[in-house]
């Protein structure tokens, strides 16, 4: 069957912005287009005070430094960027935001746990943000920068990083970040003169072209194995070619 007339719109968004921007372009999906571009960090409620965010991220930082001492790298990590990596890969709530250089793996996110909702695609030009942020116009490699003295400053903004690629699941999603500042605000919002410079864009996924952007994804191969290329991407895959949803309960 044929895409539908509506998915192939939305391609031919992701096309020109695409165009617009040169191909400098990053994507985050979302399984619901109302949740907004904060961190996991930020998504925590400690109310409007910046000090308690910074204050209880260091918390957890030192916490995983300390108590997982033996289960991650002894290398040397004075600026702080190689274990933060690894605690946003394992799950801890930090500043980081996640994207992908890769439209099919944004999509690919936004089709998970999509029930009925919009999902949608946000679409970001990296320069663009880092010429408003930090003026800028490149995409920053953080290593000589120091962390904790950046982002422990209350003025300090959100920007946009290349980070080390120290493992394959960031590898195999072509995983960049944002860097939430400490505005409280969503980077949306944070730097809503992005929308009429051209350098960010949502478009929004209706529940109707849901099997349009499945078969997309099929098609070009993205699955959880490729996503996650390890033997739990394995297993969900698995799962999900031979087992049919009508027998699970």
């Amino acid at each position: 069957m044929a895409y539908s007339a509506h998915w192939k719109q939305i391609l031919d968004e992701v096309s020109e912005f695409n165009i617009q921007n040169s191909g400098i372009v990053w994507y985050r999906g979302l399984s619901n287009s109302t949740h907004e571009l904060n961190s996991g960090l930020f998504r925590l409620k400690l109310g409007n005070d910046i000090t308690a965010y910074i204050n209880l991220e260091e918390q957890m930082y030192k916490y995983f430094k300390n108590l997982g001492h033996l289960l991650h790298s002894d290398e040397p990590d004075e600026k702080g960027w190689k274990l933060l990596y690894t605690m946003q890969h394992h799950g801890v709530r930090t500043r980081l935001l996640d994207w992908s250089e890769s439209f099919s793996v944004a999509l690919f996110f936004a089709t998970r746990n999509w029930k009925s909702e919009n999902a949608c695609i946000w679409l970001l030009n990296p320069t663009k943000l880092n010429k408003e942020s930090i003026s800028r116009e490149e995409i920053i490699s953080p290593l000589k920068m120091d962390y904790w003295e950046k982002f422990s400053n209350p003025e300090q903004k959100t920007i946009a990083i290349y980070p080390i690629k120290n493992n394959l699941r960031i590898t195999a999603q072509h995983g960049v970040f944002t860097v939430q500042g400490n505005s409280l605000l969503p980077l949306d919002k944070e730097f809503g003169k992005l929308f009429d410079l051209g350098g960010i864009k949502k478009i929004v996924l209706p529940i109707t072209v849901r099997e349009d952007a499945l078969n997309y994804l099929r098609q070009n191969g993205v699955n959880y194995f490729s996503i996650f290329p390890d033997l739990d991407g394995l297993a969900k895959h698995i799962n999900e070619l031979h087992i049919q949803p009508s027998w699970e309960d």
